[in-house]
């Protein structure tokens, strides 16, 4: 297997970016941006935005709406939807969103018809589609690209944030060769800010002094790390919903809309980065091992959908108490659709590991 290795160009990441995003109008009539209120994509955008009034020119602008969002991340859409260069395409369609929050209820319906949703739709979004379309986050993506099958359509991903973002992006050849694209669904995808570092992206927002999501001041503030937790998402799905125990701190009239709107955030809120109710960290007391807990769990999953994937699932992975324990925490956030990895190739690696020294201690 051949190495991966990295080739340092002479110039900077900005001016590699701003290249990258020239040849796509060069070589593109539609040009998509895909935002989520985040630092990247917020960056993705502007960058966009320049080229687009340097030739005159409009971009869509996409973003689905998952309703529980930041008030920060709606005030800052406002802002990008309403660019003259932009057209918006922002979705407020009902879609089922996971909830990691409780166990009862397993999804937030968001925007659903005669529903009290936590904040009213804006008067530029898309309320309805007449057609048939995926109520599924992932899906949804997929559906959309699919109707812009000739657009180059863009994505703020950056490889420094994991080792399956680098592969994703750069591993196989996309759009006529190029290593950081992707062509998926009969429609390219291009990631021009791939190389950049959590550095140069704050860097830019600092030299352009670009608007930009405020809850990422509170974060700063609260002494967040700049790598990993400093997170803007929706607010209760698999891979954020630890932000809810900040939440009454950061935007106290968020959580209140929140908790009357979905079951589980006060739950969520009080014990959500505690040793308890969402974290398989600590086996408790009244169970003699990981199996016999989620077994437990198992039992008492209501809905038989899930508990059949929950259990084909573990069917295929191998039995001991590292493998239990992660599925355990997939259990306690009813991540049913294995939307969040628990690295368990990783753990059955390292449990073979000690067990090998074990044996020679």
């Amino acid at each position: 297997m051949g190495r991966l290795i990295r080739k340092f160009l002479e110039i900077s990441v900005l001016d590699a970016a701003r290249q990258r995003i020239s040849m796509l109008f060069d070589n593109f009539e539609t040009i998509i941006v895909s935002v989520s209120a985040g630092k990247d994509s917020t960056v993705l955008y502007y960058l966009c935005v320049q080229e687009a009034e340097k030739r005159n020119r409009k971009i869509i602008v996409f973003f689905l709406d998952q309703e529980a969002e930041y008030d920060a991340s709606i005030k800052l859409m406002r802002k990008l939807m309403d660019h003259p260069n932009v057209i918006p395409h922002w979705y407020q369609v009902p879609t089922y969103m996971t909830n990691a929050t409780s166990l009862e209820d397993y999804f937030l319906f968001a925007w659903g018809e005669g529903e009290e949703w936590v904040r009213e739709k804006e008067p530029n979004s898309i309320h309805k589609i007449e057609e048939e379309y995926p109520r599924r986050f992932y899906p949804f993506f997929e559906w959309y690209e699919k109707k812009y099958p000739d657009a180059a359509h863009l994505i703020g991903l950056r490889t420094e944030e994991g080792i399956t973002r680098y592969r994703a992006a750069t591993k196989f050849e996309g759009w006529n060769g190029l290593k950081w694209s992707t062509l998926a669904n009969g429609t390219a995808r291009f990631y021009p800010i791939y190389d950049w570092t959590v550095y140069d992206v704050w860097k830019f927002i600092y030299d352009y002094n670009i608007p930009y999501n405020k809850i990422y001041d509170l974060m700063f503030w609260d002494n967040y790390g700049i790598y990993g937790k400093m997170r803007v998402s929706n607010l209760i799905h698999e891979k954020s919903f630890r932000c809810l125990t900040d939440l009454p701190r950061f935007e106290p009239e968020t959580f209140n809309r929140l908790c009357r709107r979905v079951s589980g955030i006060d739950t969520a809120a009080r014990y959500a980065t505690e040793k308890l109710i969402f974290n398989n960290k600590t086996l408790p007391k009244h169970y003699k091992n990981w199996k016999e807990f989620r077994d437990f769990l198992l039992t008492n999953i209501h809905n038989q959908e899930h508990k059949t994937k929950f259990e084909d699932r573990f069917a295929k992975q191998k039995n001991n108490e590292r493998i239990f324990q992660s599925q355990v925490g997939q259990l306690l956030i009813n991540d049913y659709e294995n939307s969040k990895s628990f690295n368990t190739k990783k753990e059955e690696k390292d449990q073979e590991t000690k067990d090998k020294w074990w044996k020679i201690l």
